[in-house]
Parts: structure tokens; C-alpha cells; sequence
């Protein structure tokens, strides 16, 4: 049986994680931001408040539109296949 991880790994981990959420939600928010400013929301002056209120009425239409991106699904690995029946009974 494989020693567990130690918990300054596994705080390590988490660390880690959250620099790689935080890259992300950075290159996302640079990507939104180009596609805003690229169909004219910078050239409109507007309260912050009016823009977050339309900006949420549109994700709500798109998640009402498109079910299958209503809520992100985890990726899956390339080649990866849910597990036959009853594997995880046999893992105990």
C-alpha cells in the first residue's frame, strides 16, 4: 500500500492549483475583454452596475439557449472511458 501524501505536499498541490486558476481566470478575463472592446463596449459610457446587470441577463440567456454549456463539465483526458460496471465495487 502507497504511503499518503504528506500534507505539505498535498498544501503544495492546492498552491499550485490556485496559481494555475488564477492564470487562467486572467487569460479569460484578457479574452472577454478583447471581445468586448472588439464589439464597442469600450467606446460606451455606462454605469458599472447597468453593464454587470446585462452582462448577467446575457449568461442567462446563453445557459437558457445551450444546455450543454449551462454548467462546465470537467475535461475529460484524450482516450479516457467512464469505468466498466461495477468497477469501483471491485476496487475495495
Amino acid at each position: 500500500m502507497a504511503r499518503p501524501k504528506t500534507r505539505e505536499a498535498i498544501l503544495s498541490e492546492i498552491e499550485a492549483l490556485q496559481k494555475k486558476l488564477k492564470a487562467h481566470d486572467k487569460a479569460e478575463a484578457e479574452r472577454i475583454g478583447n471581445l468586448a472592446i472588439k464589439a464597442g463596449l469600450g467606446s460606451i459610457d455606462i454605469p458599472e452596475e447597468v453593464l454587470t446587470k446585462e452582462l448577467e441577463a446575457l449568461v442567462a440567456r446563453f445557459r437558457a439557449e445551450y444546455p450543454e454549456v449551462a454548467q462546465p463539465q470537467a475535461a475529460r483526458r484524450r482516450g479516457a472511458r467512464p469505468a466498466p460496471e461495477g468497477a469501483d465495487e471491485s476496487a475495495a
